[in-house]
């Protein structure tokens, strides 16, 4: 029995379809059908595509469409699982042709964005996902940009947690918990603060973090680790521990951060606000732009409108749902 194609998702199919058509795409078009459309939508408009043309929307679109709007109108119209395995693929590697204005986009970076404040079953797709297109295992790719044991044993620790299950702290391990990492950032151990970090899994870090600040009202963790640690280390290992800290005690905040981290200073760094789209959108979009609302006092979307232009800037406006 041939299913039929709902008449909203065909009309999407010429559309795009007669947008690749052309020697030179139109880009314009392009840009109005898939950035309006929804993660779901955009799912099965892809696998429509893929059936009726035998063509991969994505690579297609990657490879037709020059720079930064090809890559985020590719990474749009992809499984955000298997966007997030290329990304960690390509950590390090920029699209842009400026590499002088990358500003941070290193591979540890893009590893903590894809890999920290994930649960179990997320953890175990990613390792499933990146065997099923690379051969080869996502521990061994990720620890090769690891410059040190440290941060090897930081990743290998946050990697197998794909095997734990996600049971909550019970009150008395979580009083534990916060005496024994208030005694770690005391002492400003900071193998010993990534080692017992890592021990954790996002909902018990989130946990951890909300239940040390609430006790000690006048020291939250970050705090602590920006005044003192931070200041004593400067080093890669620092941001990781601030990365996974933050990312598990306010990940909308903590995303909002990140998304004005990469439009901050001289330049854009396209490669990165590119990806928290792909990454967040339909997830935690609404209130990670609310978080952004409330600490910059002004939208996501102006924000982008007055650090980009042109059609990645309406690109980058449609997917976050917040058009101006």
């Amino acid at each position: 029995m041939v299913s039929t194609i709902p008449p909203e998702v065909a009309f999407d199919l010429q559309n795009i379809h007669n947008a690749l058509s052309f020697a030179v795409p139109d880009v314009e078009a392009l840009v109005n059908t898939i950035g309006r459309r929804e993660y779901q939508q955009l799912l099965v408009v892809a696998r429509q595509y893929k059936l009726g043309y035998g063509v991969d929307l994505p690579v297609e679109l990657d490879k037709r469409i020059i720079g930064s709007v090809g890559s985020l109108l590719a990474g749009a119209t992809m499984h955000k699982v298997l966007a997030e395995v290329q990304y960690l693929h390509k950590a390090g590697k920029s699209n842009r042709k400026y590499e002088a204005l990358r500003k941070k986009d290193t591979a540890i970076e893009v590893i903590c964005q894809i890999v920290l404040g994930r649960t179990p079953t997320d953890l175990r797709e990613l390792h499933e996902a990146y065997e099923a297109v690379y051969k080869s295992n996502i521990k061994d790719h990720i620890l090769s940009f690891c410059k040190d044991d440290m941060l090897k044993e930081f990743f290998a620790d946050i990697l197998n947690q794909k095997d734990k299950e996600d049971v909550p702290l019970e009150f008395s391990e979580l009083e534990s918990a916060i005496e024994k990492l208030h005694v770690l950032l005391q002492a400003h151990d900071l193998p010993g603060l990534l080692k017992y970090v890592a021990s954790f899994t996002t909902s018990q870090l989130n946990s951890l973090v909300r239940g040390y600040n609430s006790h000690y009202r006048d020291a939250h963790v970050v705090t602590v680790v920006n005044k003192t640690i931070a200041h004593k280390h400067k080093s890669e290992h620092v941001e990781v521990l601030l990365f996974a800290v933050m990312q598990a005690a306010d990940p909308a905040r903590h995303i909002s951060l990140l998304f004005e981290e990469s439009m901050a200073g001289l330049g854009t760094n396209e490669d990165q606000l590119s990806r928290l789209v792909v990454l967040h959108r339909g997830r935690l979009i609404e209130k990670i732009k609310v978080s952004y609302h409330t600490d910059y006092d002004r939208t996501l979307a102006d924000r982008v409108r007055g650090d980009t232009s042109g059609l990645y800037s309406n690109l980058v406006c449609h997917l976050i749902n917040q058009t101006i």
